[in-house]
């Protein structure tokens, strides 16, 4: 006996109220198991070959539209203020008619389509128990799998389509006023959300509107409109004429001064995390405006140079002294970003051991009104000194922790999560303007050095926060994971298989020369399978 035909028994026996409820939620959770494997079957027989969530969510809208006008059902589109999620409005009196429209589609194993009932649970719209009167919403998602079988679309794509009531004769409005007949009114009332009802006037505007069915023609307050570019840093440890360079820099500094892992050869290791970097900025992050890549007279192979969005910046391009020129210190690089020709006023600067694991909204890192936003670690600082003791990240902490307190009087006890830093141009601009020999020294610091600071990805964040241009963010679900650790490779193989992460930070501290190999290999096998299709970014 199945496990649905044994649930169904247990519900028809001697229970309380509760324990049926139990069993019948149960038994749409087996339901919607069965519904997994068609949705997996489809993706077996229909694989894309490359994968943009934005696109995505934006054609699939465009497909429920079309049908809606097919089927001669009116709609409302609410406004929003995520480019993941949109809400339809339909009235009740329509639910029927969407549904039998849209359940050839989850039969198929294309879409998941599924009503949200009165208890608060949900089921597969071809459920054949489905009863529309406790529909309070549908929400539908359709689904893309890789050639390898990964499936690449999550639950954040979501068009969730909501039939709402007409409002009875003389109820009653929240402000004490009475609706207008044929008023249609959300069945369940939400907390903060952007509409609750919609009169016939609006209702009808919405149906004059040539093609969205839309109720407000300008971006809602909260939106955010502005551009956002992203900057790398990337370097090849392995590339010959670079590594001349950096063995003739060492001649002349003495390394006594500075922390034995600043010239570790595994901070200066590519094993193409860029190349799947940017992959899953393509995948979960699309929205971003321009790409720049910040090297040392290098570019990657495979790199498609030739692609629009992507501009490549060497060093010199960027050196307010480029006398100073090579560097090998992180610090150095970072200090001169916000030099990049172009650059918008508000970017992201990422290494490219940080990737995407799922669609992440602009407003993860921004607010609206132009402030950014700021993640800080639970890792604390030690109130000492910094030193050559020090790993290079705690004694720059420690530097800005100095001259935060000596400019605003203020302390931090907390370093940074490695995450994409987002970042204000104008902030840094100036900083640099009011501070320009600390950026001067910090440029020209070849190695990091104990008298470094770390401007954008620590320093800057309070800086701004000091000048109001900044909030203090703990909405990002963050990852990070040493792949030298012992378990780093259990590690990665729970990874791959959930997408309860915003971001991953893959961090190699100091790899042994005898562990490169298996970690260069356990990197790419997590890599290749969780980002399997090329970017557009690839030649």
């Amino acid at each position: 006996m199945s496990i649905k035909s044994r649930l169904r028994m247990w519900a028809a026996r001697n229970l309380s109220e509760q324990q049926k409820r139990q069993i019948r939620e149960i038994t749409s959770l087996a339901f919607l198991s069965d519904r997994a494997k068609v949705v997996t079957e489809f993706g077996k027989k229909h694989p894309v070959h490359s994968f943009d969530a934005f696109k995505n969510i934006a054609a699939d809208l465009e497909f429920l539209r079309g049908t809606l006008k097919k089927h001669d059902i009116e709609w409302a589109e609410l406004p929003a203020d995520k480019l993941l999620r949109t809400n339809l409005v339909i009235a009740d009196r329509d639910l029927e008619k969407f549904v039998t429209a849209v359940r050839p589609l989850a039969e198929t194993g294309a879409w998941s389509i599924r009503a949200v009932l009165k208890q608060g649970f949900q089921v597969s719209i071809t459920n054949q128990r489905l009863k529309l009167a406790e529909v309070q919403s549908i929400i539908c998602r359709s689904h893309h799998f890789a050639p390898s079988g990964r499936q690449l679309s999550t639950a954040a794509e979501q068009i969730i389509v909501e039939p709402w009531r007409i409002a009875s004769d003389g109820e009653f409005r929240a402000d004490g006023n009475t609706h207008l007949p044929g008023t249609l009114i959300r069945k369940i009332p939400l907390r903060n959300t952007l509409l609750e009802y919609l009169t016939p006037a609006a209702w009808q505007r919405a149906q004059e509107h040539p093609e969205h069915r839309v109720l407000h023609e300008f971006p809602h307050m909260y939106e955010i409109t502005q551009p956002i570019d992203v900057v790398y840093t990337w370097v090849d440890g392995n590339d010959p004429a670079w590594a001349a360079r950096k063995q003739e820099a060492l001649g002349g500094v003495a390394s006594e001064n500075f922390n034995s892992t600043a010239l570790n050869q595994s901070r200066f290791q590519s094993r193409d995390e860029l190349r799947y970097s940017l992959r899953s900025l393509e995948y979960y992050a699309s929205w971003v405006n321009h790409i720049y890549i910040v090297t040392d007279q290098q570019i990657p192979s495979w790199l498609n140079t030739e692609h629009p969005k992507i501009t490549v910046v060497d060093h010199k391009d960027i050196f307010s002294d480029r006398s100073k020129l090579p560097v090998f210190n992180s610090h150095a690089i970072e200090s001169q970003l916000h030099h990049i020709a172009g650059l918008s006023e508000q970017y992201l600067y990422m290494n490219d051991d940080i990737v995407f694991m799922r669609p992440v909204e602009p407003s993860l890192f921004f607010t609206a009104n132009g402030l950014s936003k700021y993640f800080p670690s639970n890792a604390s600082l030690d109130i000492d000194e910094p030193s050559a003791r020090d790993m290079p990240v705690l004694s720059a902490a420690k530097r800005n922790r100095r001259l935060l307190e000596e400019k605003y009087g203020r302390t931090v006890t907390n370093k940074f999560k490695h995450t994409p830093h987002p970042q204000l141009k104008s902030v840094l601009e100036q900083f640099e303007a009011e501070n320009p020999e600390l950026f001067a020294a910090v440029s020209a610091s070849k190695f990091r050095h104990p008298e470094d600071y770390s401007i954008p990805s620590a320093l800057y964040h309070y800086i701004a926060y000091a000048q109001g241009r900044a909030i203090n963010s703990t909405a990002i679900k963050y990852g990070y994971l040493d792949i030298a650790s012992a378990d780093a490779e259990e590690k990665l193989a729970s990874l791959s298989k959930h997408q309860k992460l915003d971001v991953l930070c893959l961090n190699d501290t100091a790899t042994e020369p005898e562990q490169i190999a298996h970690v260069n290999a356990i990197m790419h096998d997590f890599l290749a399978e969780r980002f399997p299709l090329k970017s557009s970014f690839e030649v």
